[in-house]
């Protein structure tokens, strides 16, 4: 399981919004866009869309694992991580909902390493009470340390390599210090991410799904958010919190928002 892994030390785990399967694998496949492994040129989502109409790749049990096979060999197996409390109507051929998507790039070198994945998350699934615990998290950050448990149940067969991987993940989180309580009367900060693709849109990732939706049709976006400084759209301050640049000008970032003061 080292590219679950590798996303989950490299921040690639999102919250999605109450939204359907499609929305769903549009933002996720834009996280996938920023793999610099992918040639430029592909139409990740058009791929990932015609691949679930030839089949559905919800695997039963909550757990959804969409997918693009890329056209070169080399490079390494590369995913994005979506949890979903509420659950996505994804058609998946047993009938329940998908609580867990995790989308794929496949270099051809790679084929039997993701299906061996793929294999070691259904196994730690069953072996760890199902997907209920996953489905009822409190927050993003325990599905975090849920998974970090599926892969240590199966870390003796991923090799070392991965082992060794999960214990740095781990130390690394027990360094973070804890934040300090907040007032009440300081409004809730919605945390929420926007990747930028130029030529492509802006994608933002919310619980609150009007918001999102709203928030990607404001003018200027890509600079306000460039220029680092808070500001004011939809009804809430933005506070740009980190940036990551990736391949042909795409850039994510981690933001967060309150209600505007009256």
């Amino acid at each position: 399981m080292r590219s679950i892994l590798a996303a989950l030390q490299e921040g690639r785990l999102f919250e999605l919004p109450e939204a359907g399967k499609d929305r769903v694998l549009e933002f996720l496949a834009r996280i996938l866009d920023a793999n610099p492994d992918i040639q430029v040129g592909t139409d990740t989502i058009e791929e990932i869309k015609a691949r679930e109409q030839q089949c559905n790749t919800g695997i039963g049990l909550g757990i959804a694992v969409p997918h693009i096979r890329a056209q070169r060999e080399d490079g390494e197996l590369y995913c994005a991580i979506g949890w979903s409390a509420a659950g996505i109507d994804y058609a998946a051929t047993d009938g329940m909902h998908v609580h867990l998507v995790v989308m794929y790039y496949i270099p051809g070198a790679q084929k039997n390493v993701y299906l061996k994945e793929v294999s070691m998350v259904v196994k730690a699934l069953k072996k760890l009470g199902g997907i209920d615990p996953i489905a009822h998290a409190a927050d993003l950050n325990a599905v975090r340390n849920l998974l970090l448990d599926w892969v240590a149940s199966v870390a003796g067969e991923s090799g070392p390599e991965a082992v060794a991987r999960m214990i740095r993940l781990e130390i690394k989180q027990s360094q973070v210090v804890p934040a300090a309580p907040v007032p009440e009367r300081v409004p809730a900060a919605l945390p929420f991410a926007v990747l930028i693709a130029p030529g492509r849109g802006n994608f933002v990732l919310a619980t609150d799904a009007q918001w999102s939706a709203s928030l990607e049709r404001e003018n200027n976006l890509a600079e306000r958010l460039a220029a680092g400084t808070v500001f004011t759209a939809v009804g809430r301050q933005v506070f740009v919190l980190s940036s990551t640049p990736y391949a042909d000008g795409r850039v994510l970032y981690q933001c967060a928002a309150i209600a505007a003061s009256r």
